[in-house]
């Protein structure tokens, strides 16, 4: 009889679902060959194509809420020219829906002269050069001087002769309905009066205060670049002119406008009389071309805003009828641009490919002003797109902003401007690659 162990290990045998086939019974074929050569290519295939996509990056999109931090400030970087705004009133000013205002902005603003046809005429406007905080001072409201004679404005006819005639002219080139110009006018005539007493015409002359009547004399005022009231020039007659880095250059006074400043600055400049080289402190260059190119870029938060361009200065009015806006934009756009390795990147993820103008949608485009009237008003609509790499750390993380423009010209009663109107999307797309991960 056998033992115990040996009849459980036969009923154990029994439930074999794979039973042996002894070797003797078993018979190799051709077609068994070819069907287990098949069956291993398959494995290993199917074995190599399940490691590849293990290991293959794949590309995710994401619609998420803008995860900007808290009051993170924004790059506008912008370059403008302005054929018809002269740069000595040319200004920007920024405001947003926070009800921020920052009113003409200078320091990261580069100012540089231009002509009709947008080529660059003189040297870049300095920090502050000819604005002046607060404005310049007037005499008291209503205070006029006994006995002042109210000279006669210069008509064009008289307007060469008398420049012609005296080492040096300040000219106040005025409009009657300027609230400005009626404030300066009788410090204006009693220090012409003052002046012409102390340099008389018979023994001394050396300088003369005159005035033009803009409204009356367009083409002249016109001729020197006058766009704003009142402005005082200074003109040198012949080789009296300054002359700097090759070129004569008459001058613009912006100091105080009271009688007193007006003889003060009437005996400082009466010994430069007969010196071609020598400048006067407190005089700027004044404009010889018409227009202004406006570059450089500001720091905004990421909430709907304006950039607005426009004439203004402290002190003057502006005749809307003589404005014109025509802008031809060079550049215009937000964040900064993308580094070669940030721009590799972003072509190869972002979602519908980087077309030519993908970072700046309005450059070099002109909008030309058929009205003097004109305000011309763009409205643009930025959205982030955020590339995660995957790879190379924080250091290859980079947003791209890409915008839409809409623009539109109207007439207003308001000083005519530009204006860029930007409105941040508050959703963010994210492209971002993961190891391993089947979208």
């Amino acid at each position: 009889m056998p033992p115990m162990g040996s009849r459980t290990l036969s009923k154990l045998r029994s439930v074999d679902f794979y039973k042996k086939i002894p070797a003797d019974l078993t018979e190799a074929t051709l077609t068994g060959a070819w069907l287990s050569i098949a069956a291993s290519v398959i494995m290993s295939t199917l074995l190599v194509l399940e490691f590849a996509a293990f290991l293959r990056v794949q590309t995710v999109s994401e619609l998420v809420v803008d995860r900007s931090a808290s009051n993170e400030l924004l790059k506008i970087t912008f370059n403008i020219s302005f054929p018809a705004l002269s740069c000595e009133f040319a200004t920007l000013d920024v405001s947003d829906a926070l009800g921020t205002k920052r009113m003409n902005l200078t320091k990261t603003v580069r100012r540089v002269p231009i002509d009709l046809d947008m080529a660059k005429a003189g040297a870049a406007v300095e920090e502050g050069e000819g604005r002046r905080e607060g404005g310049p001072k007037y005499d008291e409201e209503g205070t006029w001087w006994e006995n002042v004679d109210v000279s006669v404005p210069l008509t064009a006819e008289t307007f060469a002769t008398t420049l012609s005639h005296y080492p040096i002219v300040v000219v106040n080139f005025y409009a009657p309905w300027c609230h400005w110009c009626q404030r300066l006018e009788p410090a204006w005539e009693a220090a012409t009066k003052a002046v012409h007493e102390k340099y008389p015409e018979g023994s001394d002359g050396r300088i003369r205060f005159a005035k033009v009547d803009c409204t009356a004399a367009e083409d002249l005022c016109r001729a020197h670049f006058i766009t704003g009231f009142p402005s005082i020039r200074v003109f040198r007659r012949g080789k009296d002119d300054i002359y700097i880095q090759g070129s004569h250059q008459h001058e613009a006074y912006l100091g105080d406008r009271t009688k007193e400043a007006l003889e003060g600055f009437a005996d400082s400049l009466v010994p430069s009389a007969g010196l071609p080289h020598a400048q006067h402190g407190q005089l700027v260059a004044a404009p010889k071309v018409h227009g202004c190119n406006l570059a450089g870029f500001v720091l905004v938060k990421k909430v709907p805003g304006t950039l607005h361009f426009t004439a203004r200065a402290e002190g003057h009015s502006f005749d809307h009828a003589w404005m014109n806006m025509t802008h031809a934009v060079h550049q215009l756009y937000f964040g900064t641009r993308p580094s070669s390795r940030k721009l590799w990147e972003l072509k190869r993820l972002h979602p519908g490919g980087l077309t030519p103008d993908w970072l700046d949608k309005m450059a070099g485009q002109l909008f030309f002003s058929d009205h003097a009237q004109h305000t011309h008003e763009h409205y643009l609509q930025v959205v982030t797109t955020s590339i995660e790499p995957g790879t190379g750390g924080r250091g290859s993380l980079y947003d791209a902003y890409e915008y839409t423009a809409h623009s539109h010209t109207y007439m207003t009663d308001a000083t005519p401007a530009a204006k860029f109107t930007y409105d941040m999307s508050p959703i963010q797309m994210v492209r971002k690659t993961e190891l391993g991960k089947i979208s």
